[in-house]
């Protein structure tokens, strides 16, 4: 199986601790990918020319996860502040202004595509800012996407048509809720919605089956990438072995290991 993540890379920054951390939900999910099993692993976005974007990219290479047609960016990268609980769980506050993420969107080219195409499948989000070319990603392989914890109608039919296995955020959301979300949606094209709660079971439907995933019993010390290691081990298992409750069971575990780590995947740096 072999996957690429296209799309946004940041330094998730930890301001109490005076330390930063590799993230962005696309290099989440090419990491996490590439730990649960994947064969291939890789990842194409834009680079600021900062220590932060050197370090990123370093922390992906030690990881075996392959750097396809990036681009390098004379702006500063994207810096969320992250404010980490007694229990584990984190907010976000913004961060600088003026970074790539802010100032510039992908562009792909038929070279990429070309790259692209030799995938099982793609893997974008919310924050990837590449929707306009999700019609001719759906043609040459399966598309993944992530859509956090947007709630925006009008947002989900322009997208989800183009999207195989969609990805959503429902921390707030009751079974009844969760249920009645996912099969309003999967009409409008996906081959399988997942929405993953947090503490609570994950749901998952298809048009042949719904499946609630419970949570693994850990000591949470950080839950950064926690929904994007989900993501990873949801894709590898799925696209190796079409089976939706092995699949859902791959990526609790894989969810799980990352809640015992500090960031998104590790790779601690002081700032």
């Amino acid at each position: 199986m072999k996957i690429i993540a296209v799309g946004d890379n940041v330094a998730d920054t930890y301001i109490k601790q005076k330390v930063f951390f590799p993230g962005g939900n696309c290099v989440n999910v090419a990491v996490d990918a590439k730990k649960a099993g994947a064969d291939v692993s890789a990842y194409l976005g834009m680079f600021g020319d900062d220590d932060r974007a050197q370090h990123i990219k370093q922390s992906l290479t030690e990881e075996n996860v392959e750097l396809i047609n990036c681009r390098k960016v004379y702006a500063p990268t994207a810096q969320p502040r992250v404010i980490l609980t007694d229990d584990g769980d984190r907010t976000f506050a913004p961060g600088p202004k003026n970074s790539v993420m802010h100032l510039l969107s992908l562009r792909l080219t038929p070279t990429d595509f070309a790259e692209i195409k030799k995938f099982d499948v793609v893997h974008v989000g919310i924050d990837s800012g590449i929707e306009n070319y999700l019609d001719e990603l759906h043609h040459i392989t399966k598309v993944s996407f992530d859509f956090s914890d947007s709630r925006n109608e009008s947002y989900f039919k322009r997208v989800l048509p183009f999207v195989d296995y969609a990805f959503f955020s429902g921390s707030e959301m009751s079974d009844e809720q969760v249920e009645g979300f996912a099969k309003k949606y999967l009409t409008l094209g996906p081959k399988v919605i997942v929405i993953t709660r947090g503490a609570k079971p994950a749901f998952l439907l298809t048009s042949q089956e719904s499946f609630y995933q419970e949570p693994q019993t850990v000591k949470i010390v950080d839950t950064m990438g926690a929904g994007d290691s989900f993501i990873a081990g949801f894709l590898v298992s799925y696209l190796n072995q079409n089976n939706l409750q092995e699949a859902a069971l791959a990526a609790s575990k894989n969810a799980a290991v990352t809640c015992q780590l500090s960031g998104g995947f590790g790779h601690q740096k002081s700032f």
